[in-house]
């Protein structure tokens, strides 16, 4: 119950305080709950200064379910706004398209990473390009072809 009404509030403007609070209820019922850790991070996210606290509660929906492809996009994602982290992100990023390999999301996230670490380049255009294969999407098409036009 907590944890549906904390999805419910957390679509709703101005009602993330109360999705948390309903998240954090949920997880003191069942603290095993990968989706409500998941989901709980997701509402830390987007708060300001709250995001290592949004990053544990990935890292717990990991250690609950290895396998959690949102868990792993959304660290990635986390990660990779954090000076230093990008290394992490990237790992984080792969491990999501390997347990769901036409994730377009973490396509399109590994090939940013990617594009800003040094010697990347071919594979962000890579990712890109399998972004594309999966869904055709023109600002994407756009990225590639900025991050080729660099290649030359």
């Amino acid at each position: 119950m907590h944890y549906n009404l904390g999805n419910a509030l957390s679509g709703i403007p101005g009602r993330l305080p109360e999705a948390i609070a309903e998240y954090q209820a949920a997880l003191r019922i069942q603290p095993d709950h990968a989706d409500a850790h998941v989901n709980l991070g997701n509402a830390l996210s987007v708060i300001p200064g709250r995001l290592p606290e949004a990053i544990a509660e990935y890292q717990a929906a990991l250690r609950i379910h290895p396998d959690l492809v949102a868990a792993h996009n959304n660290l990635g994602n986390a990660l990779s706004g954090i000076p230093g982290r990008l290394p992490e992100a990237i790992a984080e990023y792969q491990a999501a398209l390997r347990n769901e390999p036409n994730l377009v999301e973490a396509h399109v996230s590994l090939g940013k990473a990617l594009a800003l670490t040094p010697g990347r380049l071919p594979e962000a255009i890579a990712e890109y390009e399998a972004a594309l294969r999966i869904r055709p999407d023109p600002q994407v098409r756009q990225a590639v072809d900025r991050l080729r036009a660099g290649l030359r």
